[in-house]
């Protein structure tokens, strides 16, 4: 698998048809998705202006299944100490994701892209 997230050309084959009809369901108009990285049981999405998590179920979880974070000064995002997990943290909350091997260089590639978005004003 490659080590980079998957770009918007090729991102809807590596959700499932129920996740990928619930990022679809909360994109805003003209909003489009750049990159994909997979985590256990969820996904990282991230548009131009917004990183969303996506767990698998998400239409079973109503609150919790799609979760979006503006690019903003608010949002920090990490690969944990034993990079075994990826925390989101926005306004004092923590999502945290747990990490196969074989997904950390992608979560890792994300957690970069994210910020360079973030700090960059892209």
């Amino acid at each position: 698998m490659s080590s980079t997230p998957r770009r918007s050309d090729d991102w809807e084959p590596v959700l499932s048809e129920a996740s990928r009809e619930a990022v679809e369901a909360v994109l805003e108009p003209a909003e489009s998705v750049d990159f994909v990285a997979p985590a256990v049981g969820s996904s990282l999405v991230l548009t131009e202006r917004r990183l969303i998590v996506v767990r698998d179920g998400a239409n079973f979880r109503p609150k919790s299944g799609v979760r979006s974070f503006k690019l903003e000064s608010g949002l920090a995002i990490r690969v944990g100490p034993r990079r075994r997990h990826l925390i989101v943290e926005s306004a004092g909350h923590a999502i945290t994701l747990f990490l196969r091997s074989d997904q950390l260089a992608q979560a890792e590639a994300f957690v970069a892209e994210v910020r360079r978005r973030m700090y960059s004003g892209d």
